[in-house]
């Protein structure tokens, strides 16, 4: 019988980034990169911290394996007081993750780099379970998947496993998502093709990887069941979802509509950490 070649995730090296643009997901994300420390202390950290003031374009402070470094965003915007700031910084994350990508994805290897993303409102409740060939090209993440609605299928993207080769199927699907997002900032809001909301990077994501569905020979996409790896809490009491090993604060409820800026969500950090029930 030939030998497995699969690798558990969480015995590879990999980069976890994330960012926290504006000052209600600062605390966010501290709580996030130490749930990583429990699980995977291993793991490098790439995270960024925005917005720097008094500069013409959004920019954030980086702190990684390599030092402190600014990122400047490739175009321009200022808060409007709306729903579309929150979109704007939405799509920033294909930016950013094209950026990790191509600037510390490989520190580890010369040849395969592996980034996960994790949203900063999320937190691991254990090591992240996946396992995969170490040198295959993949992308994983949590897939919404309705029986009742055929249509709405679509990345998640609170949770993103990217590996692959430097300009391989995965660098290319990167690299689209990343332009898709930036267009996206210098546009007015669209519908999403996926639910009666407005398009987000997931939106945009998910449109990639359909587009690239010919190249799936090449690579492995994998869907993870949404309830284990995007782990949603009850709204009203803030009870988390039992089973997840991913949990997924929502911090949209708050930061998505100035109406809600004040709301009192999420539940505190302590609340939030130990055992479901």
């Amino acid at each position: 019988m030939r030998p497995s070649k699969t690798k558990r995730l969480v015995e590879l090296p990999a980069v976890l980034t994330s960012f926290a643009y504006r000052n209600e997901y600062l605390p966010e994300l501290e709580g996030m990169i130490a749930t990583v420390r429990d699980h995977h202390p291993d793991w490098w950290l790439v995270t960024g911290k925005g917005p720097l003031t008094n500069l013409d374009r959004p920019a954030l402070e980086i702190e990684s394996p390599l030092g402190k470094f600014e990122w400047h965003l490739p175009v321009s915007f200022e808060f409007a007081g709306n729903e579309e700031d929150w979109h704007r910084i939405v799509f920033m994350k294909g930016w950013w993750v094209a950026q990790v990508w191509n600037k510390f994805g490989g520190l580890f290897s010369s040849a395969t780099k592996r980034v996960v993303w994790l949203d900063a409102d999320g937190r691991l409740n254990g090591s992240l379970d996946l396992n995969f060939e170490p040198e295959a090209e993949i992308f994983a993440s949590p897939w919404w998947l309705d029986p009742a609605t055929p249509g709405e299928h679509h990345v998640c993207s609170g949770l993103l496993v990217f590996q692959g080769v430097h300009g391989g199927v995965i660098e290319n699907l990167i690299d689209q998502w990343s332009a898709g997002c930036i267009r996206a900032i210098e546009s007015p809001l669209q519908p999403s093709p996926f639910g009666p909301w407005p398009e987000g990077d997931q939106d945009i994501l998910t449109k990639v990887v359909e587009a690239n569905s010919s190249a799936i020979p090449d690579y492995s996409l994998i869907k993870l069941p949404y309830d284990k790896y995007c782990g949603v809490p009850d709204y009203k009491t803030g009870a988390r979802k039992p089973g997840a090993l991913v949990d997924q604060w929502m911090m949209n409820e708050k930061m998505r509509l100035p109406k809600d800026r004040d709301r009192s969500w999420p539940p505190p950090e302590a609340a939030r950490r130990g055992p479901v029930g």
